[in-house]
């Protein structure tokens, strides 16, 4: 290894390292209850609009509607992931990397449930689809 690919490898690391440890960064109570108000905004605007899309398809097929109530739930879980994110803002930076992690589980979680209640629909021919738990 040349003197000059190390020297690019110690700073490529160093910037790494500043970068990760900014995604962690705390913020002040007021700045996190501005950005969960915001984030709130957004999902109720993104799920909003899935329903109204839901409600186009109402006379469409099965699994048309299936889908789009699918749509619905994964907005739903998004929305309430980026809330929980935003609210782990405030806390230390481990604690906040976990109460992240939580989220993007919980998350995963509900978007499994609405493939799974999607599949369900496919096969049996009912778009009936699993009752939505958001969070925040």
């Amino acid at each position: 290894m040349t003197k000059l690919s190390s020297w690019t490898l110690a700073t490529a690391a160093a910037v790494s390292l500043c970068a990760l440890a900014g995604c962690n960064k705390r913020e002040s109570a007021q700045e996190t209850a501005q950005d969960v108000a915001e984030e709130r905004q957004d999902a109720q605007e993104n799920v909003a609009e899935e329903r109204r899309e839901a409600a186009g398809v109402a006379t469409e097929g099965m699994e048309d509607r299936a889908a789009a109530e699918y749509d619905v739930a994964v907005a739903q879980a998004d929305g309430a992931r980026k809330v929980a994110k935003e609210k782990c803002e405030t806390m230390s930076s481990d604690a906040q990397q976990a109460c992240k992690d939580q989220a993007d589980a919980t998350y995963e979680s509900a978007k499994a449930q609405a493939q799974a209640t999607l599949d369900a629909a496919k096969r049996s021919g009912s778009a009936e689809p699993a009752p939505a738990t958001p969070t925040g």
